[in-house]
């Protein structure tokens, strides 16, 4: 599969890991900007993080960031930071008591 990962795909990535792993569960939950950073190998710089547990009598929903009239979304972001065009390949492996993805690009 050779493509770029998009927030929902890593979204997606950390429910099921979350669901499956319950020491992964504990370090988002305890560190989730951390815990994603190494996750998926990406610096998130000033962004804040957070996890939140749902319950069965709580449900949160999240609401998707909508870019501004003139700001740049992603897939711009992504095109601009040199990753418009280039192929990526996620591979995930699961060893010791978390989950870890490894991407390699292919230029």
């Amino acid at each position: 599969m050779s493509q770029t990962m998009t927030r929902g795909e890593m979204q997606d990535l950390l429910n099921k890991f979350a669901s499956e792993n319950p020491s992964y569960r504990k370090a988002l939950l305890k560190d989730p900007k951390g815990t994603i950073e190494q996750q998926f190998n990406i610096n998130l710089g000033n962004a804040s993080v957070k996890a939140v547990t749902d319950t069965a009598e709580t449900v949160h929903v999240v609401v998707p960031y909508v870019p501004a009239e003139g700001e740049l979304s992603d897939a711009d972001l992504e095109t601009v930071a040199g990753g418009g065009g280039k192929d990526v390949d996620c591979d995930i492996k699961q060893g010791g008591g978390l989950v870890n993805t490894y991407m390699e690009v292919g230029v």
